[in-house]
């Protein structure tokens, strides 16, 4: 792949002068466009060692408006980092529209460092990559530009720069020193092709540099981030348009009246012991205090959400759920319209922020589901996001499924006419009044609406790995019994095939 990449191209300093300055103005001109737009910008920086990454980065930072540029240097996980899933670390330092973030390395470093030095092979790496190309699609697809860039040397060049780093190695040479991938010209050059041909795509291609002369390779990022910038303005106009034609051409949702919901299924008719609810209450908690406290030892994460019915129920259930948890390892995550700084990130960034450390409990008091329910009813989200919707969230919960992370999602179900006794009930106690609002009746006129919302949330994202648990919630001691049930037996289940994995290493 770089046999017609390293050819030697170069850029004297005298044409340098002339052309610098006018790539710089066109190169501050994208970055305000990206801030007029509101468009986020993500410049990827790879490359082979001895290339000048930290030479572009700075040159990225005189060139741009300093004041709304942040890098971010991956170069060793944190305690944090390790204790969650792998994209949580890059999912939190994504730019908010108008913003730009430099992600020297990116999430390719750690995947081509394993394969370039054996410790990963092809159909492991393979699968990353197309983990991460599907990353780059949900970004991208959401309204983000993105550039990436590879800075290559031809092989001769790399080992001229590497001998001469090695005998300054305390000069001036932050980058921890790798001798397994920095030695390793061959190898990382494979995986770099590798990688690249498996995660170029039309609106996130791969731009490689020749890099080995200073102004040349200066020149080329500048205007492969400019070209970055164009695609992302240009498909925010396309979505405009689109957007447009779809306002004008509602889709006629008529054609699924008289469609038998799944959640007509449910017998809302079961009911709790009463009499020895308070006991069996009590023994479930102090179980869950026991094995919450085993996961914790062993690493195991968990991650609840509950959705369901305004009034079905949700914050008793999970007052019960956390009483049985101890507090220093647990919190809950009240869900509502999101604010300023979260409009202005991926809707799945605000809830990657609180994934929980190896160990810990969230809770989730509605959820990124909102997406597909709230948002799509009350048509505050095009359809082809929310459409798109249902992918990324399942790629989300594989995620968390496959980090030693317990991933339980309930829907607490009720029937019209519970919900029209209890939010009357709400209005007449006083004590309870706060909880009844305008938006609440509004919501009730929609229920239509939403059981078609629910059934496609429930037909697209039950899977074998984040399956959903429709509680039938007209009985409300049942249900948080049911609840706690639950989440007894995941734990017990993680912990029995920890100790089982424990014993057969």
């Amino acid at each position: 792949m770089f046999e017609n990449v390293a050819l030697g191209r170069s850029c004297s300093d005298e044409e340098y002068a002339e052309l610098a300055p006018q790539l710089r103005l066109k190169f501050f001109e994208a970055q305000r466009r990206c801030m007029e737009r509101k468009i986020p910008l993500l410049i990827l920086i790879a490359g082979i060692d001895g290339s000048g990454r930290g030479a572009v980065v700075n040159l990225l930072s005189e060139w741009m408006d300093s004041k709304f540029v942040h890098n971010h240097i991956f170069w060793m996980e944190s305690d944090e980092e390790r204790e969650r899933p792998a994209d949580w670390r890059y999912w939190r330092r994504l730019p908010a529209q108008g913003r730009t973030a430099v992600f020297v390395g990116g999430w390719y470093a750690p995947s081509l460092r394993a394969f370039c030095c054996n410790e990963l092979g092809k159909h492991g790496f393979d699968v990353q990559m197309h983990h991460w190309r599907g990353l780059e699609a949900s970004l991208v697809d959401s309204g983000m530009a993105l550039a990436k860039i590879w800075l290559h040397l031809d092989k001769k060049t790399h080992d001229r720069r590497l001998k001469k780093r090695l005998e300054n190695r305390q000069v001036h040479h932050f980058t921890p020193y790798d001798a397994k991938i920095a030695e390793n010209y061959d190898g990382l050059a494979e995986a770099a092709a590798r990688a690249i041909t498996l995660t170029d795509r039309s609106d996130a291609p791969w731009t490689i540099v020749d890099a080995a002369d200073a102004n040349y390779r200066n020149l080329a990022v500048a205007r492969a981030v400019i070209a970055a910038v164009d695609r992302g303005v240009s498909a925010a106009d396309a979505r405009m348009l689109r957007l447009k034609m779809e306002e004008r051409e509602a889709p006629d949702d008529s054609a699924r009246e008289g469609i038998i919901s799944t959640l007509d299924a449910i017998d809302l008719s079961v009911g709790a012991d009463h009499a020895g609810y308070k006991k069996e209450l009590a023994e479930l908690q102090a179980e869950l205090k026991d094995l919450t406290y085993h996961a914790y030892k062993a690493g195991i994460s968990s991650t609840l959400l509950f959705e369901g019915w305004d009034a079905a129920g949700k914050g008793g259930s999970i007052r019960r759920l956390m009483a049985g948890v101890d507090a220093r390892i647990a919190h809950v995550i009240p869900i509502s319209a999101p604010n300023e700084e979260e409009r202005a990130h991926h809707y799945l960034w605000r809830f990657w922020r609180h994934i929980p450390r190896a160990g810990f409990v969230t809770v989730y008091d509605r959820s990124w589901y909102g997406r597909v329910l709230v948002e799509r009813v009350e048509a505050l989200t095009p359809r082809e996001d929310w459409s798109r919707a249902y992918a990324e969230i399942n790629i989300f919960e594989a995620q968390l499924a496959a980090g030693n992370n317990i991933l339980l999602k309930f829907w607490l179900h009720i029937s019209p006419e519970e919900q029209l006794r209890r939010f009357k009930e709400r209005e007449e106690i006083p004590w309870k009044q706060y909880k009844i609002t305008d938006e609440d009746w509004r919501n009730r006129e929609k229920w239509p609406e939403y059981v078609r919302a629910a059934d496609e949330m429930f037909l697209r994202t039950s899977t074998d790995y984040a399956p959903w648990h429709v509680i039938a919630a007209e009985d409300k001691k049942f249900a948080r019994l049911s609840v706690l049930r639950t989440y007894r037996d995941a734990l017990r289940n993680s912990l029995k095939r920890a100790r089982k994995a424990g014993k057969n290493k």
